[in-house]
């Protein structure tokens, strides 16, 4: 455990006020490449389970739109209202997701995707708000003896890999990484704007906000970002 925090204080050291990726995999160390695969891995879990809220919320959103075209008016209206709210939900409830900065013009996919790296690994590193009750102290407490054994199982698999696997493993988790974080965007951009769009319908009649309904699904359905994953399984 204390050869993992020994590398991790030496990136953050090294590396927390720079704007460059902390390993290139072409010339980093192998100390530096463990390290980075391991802040790599860790990011990737934390955009991966927002990601799939937001994915599973839209593909069940078209599944919903189309088993609803067998009902009547009516009840289609009903159901069409209810399914965008279970979309947007996720907006309101904003700590199932996590927010992201978009893409600088000036900078390559490597210096964004480390970016979100290093602001993902100091917003995880402030304290969480205090909790009152034993049963939550203690339920906080086992929490963070799970998540520390987990890590240091994940830090003992990077360890264990050659030097020029980590080197492969870091130079595709930067590619993974900034193809996740755009799909991520992508997906949470349609759901802002279906949020913008329901609120300013709520208070039209049903008669115009019917067909208004249909045409914010409709938009979400063929969105480029959704279009892009509709094809992946729900998780």
């Amino acid at each position: 455990m204390s050869d993992m925090f020994n590398v991790l204080f030496s990136l953050a050291k090294d590396g927390g006020s720079s704007a460059v990726p902390v390993a290139s995999p072409g010339s980093s160390s192998r100390d530096n490449l463990i390290a980075t695969v391991y802040k790599q891995l860790k990011t990737r879990a934390k955009i991966l389970e927002p990601y799939r809220r937001l994915k599973n919320a839209l593909k069940n959103l078209q599944d919903e739109y189309l088993q609803s075209k067998d009902n009547n008016v009516f009840m289609r209206y009903s159901r069409m209202q209810h399914m965008i709210h279970e979309v947007i939900l996720l907006e309101k409830q904003y700590w199932q997701l996590v927010d992201i900065p978009a893409q600088e013009i000036s900078e390559s996919p490597n210096a964004y995707v480390f970016k979100v790296m290093s602001l993902l690994e100091e917003r995880s590193s402030q304290p969480p708000p205090k909790t009152g009750g034993i049963a939550s102290l203690l339920g906080a407490t086992m929490l963070n003896v799970a998540d520390k054994t987990k890590d240091q199982n994940l830090y003992e698999q990077i360890r264990n890999k050659s030097t020029d696997d980590l080197r492969r493993e870091c130079d595709r988790l930067y590619t993974e990484l900034f193809k996740l974080i755009r799909k991520y965007l992508g997906l949470r951009r349609v759901v802002q704007e279906l949020t913008s769009s329901f609120q300013d319908s709520r208070f039209y009649p049903i008669v115009p906000r019917y067909p208004l309904l249909k045409t914010m699904i409709k938009r979400v359905l063929r969105a480029p970002a959704f279009s892009e994953i509709c094809h992946e399984a729900s998780e």
